[in-house]
């Protein structure tokens, strides 16, 4: 009988499973088709494999014939996710709520004709973490508790220019035991719609909310991503509060482009020379800009990292093709300032692009950009990409243990041994 086998169908994001098939022809190739269904479209990765002498494949072993993946990779047909047909270009896929994603996968023969399929149901949330909307002394957000009294170190995650709110990654860093609170700062509810009317004194809220709960130590990490990696670095010179800062491919300063309020009224920040960017079919890439800045910064409008305590410890993150921020050079400049200032500071550079998500995140290399009105490239090969974004979230999570102090170990749930798949049912419309 020819058949799939998975050793986990219900597993969290990050977790590897160990897929095989048996009861094949010896030396035959068969086709593994994988589709990903969500509300904003689908993704779907395939590979071809060969059987061994035994009629098995392990995908653990297996190089692909040909396929979206390269290498033998158990987790290849995760890492190689592409977008279909009904994925709007340019989309970004929102994990808000956090619901699990279900993968639909297929074999077939050499012919098309389907032999086996199963459902693999992936949690971005682990199911025992409690998830509680916020709305408190004028912020909104998000909170992730893991069971138990703690006491529990703390993260906030935001995200960048996108607006509204994302709760994928804080999800994730609560589902290894961190109380989480993503927070919103614009485009949500009845906070400002442009990111420039946001106030620096928005996020003390946030901060002092999670640091008063009475499960929480005050052990306080913050991340961000893009120009929240910006914010992250500018929240730290204000609130001794932080203790560790993940900084991922943001610019190095704040600039006409981009910029926050404080005491009611813009802050001092350099002029970037827009005349830089460039288009590559059509597509925007704006890295070259936030370079200029570098020679204009100056005490007044650059970031104080010598206000930023000593105690407060940071992880550089930065892509090299990056097309979207210069993340080489500004986690270089960044680098190099906290050297000097004395603080405790890891960089890790990394093959991909500009947003380095959690594990099996699929790949966004074009996001259309609102508040600039193009599409706007963020770079990366797939692949490559994805297998940087398996390694950056576990060394993230570990700098947070260290840091932070390593919370109490997540209880396991019952977990599912056949996964029956989403309600509504994934469609098959296409093959790559």
């Amino acid at each position: 009988m020819k058949h799939l086998k998975i050793d986990r169908a219900d597993t969290l994001q990050p977790e590897h499973v160990h897929i095989t098939a048996s009861g094949l022809e010896p030396g035959r190739a068969y086709r593994f088709d994988m589709k990903l269904r969500h509300n904003y479209g689908s993704h779907a990765s395939y590979c071809i494999l060969k059987a061994d002498k035994d009629g098995n494949i392990d995908m653990r072993t297996e190089k692909p014939l040909r396929g979206t993946y390269f290498e033998a990779d158990g987790m290849g047909l995760f890492l190689s996710m592409t977008p279909c047909e009904d994925f709007a270009y340019g989309g970004y896929l929102r994990c808000t709520p956090p619901i699990p994603f279900f993968y639909l996968l297929r074999l077939s023969d050499e012919t098309g004709n389907q032999l086996d399929e199963m459902y693999i149901k992936k949690h971005w949330m682990h199911p025992l973490l409690t998830r509680t909307e916020i709305e408190h002394d004028g912020f909104c957000g998000t909170l992730f508790k893991p069971p138990g009294d703690g006491p529990f170190p703390c993260v906030m995650d935001i995200s960048g220019t996108g607006g509204g709110l994302h709760e994928h990654k804080g999800a994730m860093l609560a589902s290894e035991g961190f109380v989480v609170i993503c927070v919103a700062f614009f485009q949500f509810k009845d906070l400002p719609y442009k990111l420039e009317d946001v106030e620096v004194e928005y996020f003390l809220k946030p901060i002092e909310f999670v640091l008063g709960l009475p499960y929480t130590t005050n052990m306080l990490g913050i991340q961000g991503v893009s120009f929240g990696a910006t914010i992250v670095d500018l929240l730290a010179t204000r609130y001794p509060q932080i203790k560790a800062v993940v900084s991922i491919n943001g610019p190095h300063a704040q600039s006409s482009y981009v910029m926050l309020k404080e005491h009611g009224k813009s802050m001092i920040v350099p002029e970037l020379d827009d005349s830089k960017l460039f288009f590559v079919n059509t597509i925007l890439a704006t890295a070259p800009c936030f370079k200029t800045l570098t020679p204009l910064l100056t005490e007044e409008n650059s970031i104080p990292w010598h206000w930023i305590p000593k105690e407060t410890a940071f992880r550089l993150i930065g892509s090299v093709d990056d097309l979207c921020a210069p993340s080489i050079h500004a986690n270089l400049h960044i680098q190099k300032k906290l050297q000097e200032t004395g603080h405790y500071v890891e960089l890790e550079l990394v093959n991909g692009g500009h947003i380095m998500e959690p594990p099996y995140f699929p790949h966004h290399d074009i996001v259309y950009a609102k508040f600039q009105g193009f599409y706007c490239g963020y770079g990366g090969e797939i692949t490559q990409h994805a297998k940087s974004q398996e390694r950056t979230w576990a060394n993230t999570i570990n700098f947070f243990k260290r840091k932070l102090g390593s919370p109490p170990p997540m209880p396991d749930w019952v977990r599912l041994q056949k996964v029956d798949g989403p309600l509504k049912p994934i469609e098959n419309r296409s093959r790559l």
